[in-house]
């Protein structure tokens, strides 16, 4: 699958965190689900995580939007548990074969787009307070946004940080604004270079480089003991705030 850059696969998660995340689990299209929302939320946001799963950062970043936004977000647990937090380096034979079963057997962006679109829609028969739905993901889970934000999509705006699997085509079928936020390492210059010029035909799109931050920083890589990444993780939520403030 084109789009992958190497950094996805090489980079360790933060495996030590202090947050406490403020939702709860729920369970959505037969998905445990994190839940984090206001009491009568206006505005619905389905979430994608990166490949490591549910971690606390993550967790905090769909807590601050919720708070942000007066907006429910649901982040579903599409891969039944992340990645271990210590593969990277796949320094051991173990760890090979789990990465190989991992993007071989688990990650599967049409079938996870598919469930993506069914939590919305069990979400918005519970929540009919919500007047527009969107949706966000990282990493692997930002092709799940673009492919779910094609013709036909039950959703006004979506976008992705630190994306994988990037490709051309899928910028051309939005039909929703979109916004982008790269780090330097989210594909090769050239697959970055037509994913961004294609996403900035469309007038409402947002594309934004956040380099030199890594690939992973608004996610379970986001190291908060340094404090030019905590700045721009606070940074690009507020920046996907607004966004999605502007178009739900």
């Amino acid at each position: 699958m084109a789009g992958i850059g190497k950094a996805c696969c090489t980079l360790p998660a933060v495996t030590t965190s202090h947050y406490a995340p403020k939702g709860k689990h729920e369970t959505f299209a037969g998905l445990k689900t994190y839940v984090t929302s206001s009491t009568s939320p206006t505005r619905g946001l389905v979430a994608a995580y990166d490949a490591f799963g549910f971690h606390p950062s993550t967790s905090q970043g769909a807590d601050l939007l919720a708070e942000t936004l007066d907006a429910v977000v649901l982040m579903p647990d599409f891969l039944e548990g992340g990645l271990p937090l210590d593969i990277h380096p796949p320094d051991t034979e173990e760890k090979k074969n789990i990465l190989m079963d991992f993007m071989t057997n688990r990650v599967d962006p049409p079938r996870h787009t598919a469930k993506l679109l069914e939590v919305q829609e069990e979400a918005e028969e519970k929540w009919p307070s919500v007047k527009g739905w969107g949706a966000y993901g990282f990493c692997w889970g930002g092709k799940l946004t673009a492919l779910a934000a094609g013709p036909g999509t039950p959703f006004k705006a979506a976008g992705t940080a630190h994306p994988s699997f990037i490709a051309g085509e899928d910028a051309e079928k939005l039909t929703i604004p979109y916004i982008c936020l790269f780090s330097s390492q989210d594909g090769s210059p050239e697959q970055m270079a037509e994913y961004e010029e294609t996403l900035k035909k469309g007038k409402e799109n947002e594309v934004e480089s956040y380099a030199p931050m890594q690939h992973g920083w608004m996610a379970a890589r986001a190291d908060f003991e340094n404090k030019e990444i905590l700045k721009e993780f606070t940074r690009g939520y507020k920046q996907l705030a607004t966004f999605f403030a502007k178009h739900l």
